[in-house]
């Protein structure tokens, strides 16, 4: 993978995790010190985060900063069900039951 394709990639997940946690460009920037138009070049994939900057947003995100780097249609099996339970351990009991229902349905468990 090329630099510019990395970067597009980072940028990409940066920006999906910022809208998953219904962030604003704005906010997240204030959030890690750093300016809006600097989150905006970042998710283009025009300016690749520094170490400090990742390392604040998979604070922010909760999540590791090889998240950032993945691309889920590598991880292999034992990769994501290693993922999936550090996403599980992260949950409260009502979002447990919650993914537990959602399992049991999808997959006839007895």
């Amino acid at each position: 993978m090329n630099e510019n394709n990395l970067k597009l990639q980072v940028g990409a997940k940066i920006k999906k995790y910022r809208q998953f946690y219904k962030l604003t460009q704005f906010k997240l920037g204030e959030l890690i010190d750093i300016n809006q138009r600097q989150v905006a070049q970042i998710e283009l994939g025009k300016s690749f985060p520094s170490l400090t900057t990742l390392i604040n947003m998979s604070k922010i995100f909760n999540c590791r900063i090889a998240d950032f780097f993945e691309d889920e249609e590598q991880i292999n099996e034992n990769e994501l069900k290693l993922i999936l339970i550090s996403l599980i351990e992260k949950l409260d009991y009502k979002n447990c039951r919650k993914i537990y229902s959602i399992i049991k349905n999808v997959i006839d468990i007895s």
